[in-house]
């Protein structure tokens, strides 16, 4: 009779045991099935916005790819300040073909291809904007840059916080955007650009 109470103290705490093995398998599973949820959800919205985008875009070392074309979906709107401290808002461009170029100065593949952009901008001043969206770098870090290479085709936004870049997705720096006249994202290009692939993308939205 004197060993019940320790049989029942030791039944109760091996009970106990087990719940705390089931609920901690349960909290496992529930937060393991919302990260692929997540997952999911983020390549889906990566896939659907560049549908339109060669593949090129993904692979580099391929040669010139020519885009397809099928339904595209309206570019998500955003307000922004420039380096003035002017907002400046997608919508403002509606009418003309956007480039929107996700960067930051310490990105070498954002740095090679800004002087690229700015030629093609400077060359189509009535067709095409760019909007180049710093990444969450304070403005004379990004003024300095602008002023010593001579990027004036360019008109360069302020995102501190990153809420354009979440906004998109952004997986990585460069990514651009290339949103047309009517205000549709036909295409996403993640990774530097060259030429080629640049004035392909610009003539899928009307700059040639």
């Amino acid at each position: 009779m004197k060993n019940r109470p320790s049989k029942n103290r030791k039944y109760i705490i091996d009970i106990l045991i087990v719940v705390t093995i089931l609920v901690m398998a349960a909290i496992i599973y529930y937060r393991v099935d919302q990260m692929i949820d997540d997952r999911k959800i983020s390549g889906d919205e990566i896939e659907a916005a560049s549908r339109n985008t060669p593949d090129a875009a993904f692979s580099p070392e391929l040669a010139e790819q020519t885009s397809t074309q099928s339904s595209a979906a309206p570019a998500l709107a955003f307000n922004l300040n420039n380096l003035d401290g002017e907002d400046v808002a997608l919508s403002d461009h509606l009418g003309k073909a956007v480039m929107v170029n996700f960067w930051a100065t310490w990105c070498p593949p954002c740095r090679n291809e800004m002087p690229i952009i700015q030629n093609f901008a400077a060359a189509h001043p009535d067709q095409l904007v760019v909007l180049a969206i710093n990444a969450g770098e304070e403005s004379p870090a990004v003024e300095n840059f602008v002023n010593s290479h001579n990027l004036d085709a360019i008109n360069f936004l302020m995102d501190p916080s990153n809420s354009v870049s979440d906004l998109y997705r952004v997986p990585g720096l460069p990514t651009s955007l290339f949103i047309d006249a009517e205000g549709l994202l036909q295409g996403v290009h993640i990774g530097e650009l060259n030429e080629v692939y640049l004035a392909e993308y610009l003539a899928g939205i009307g700059v040639k």
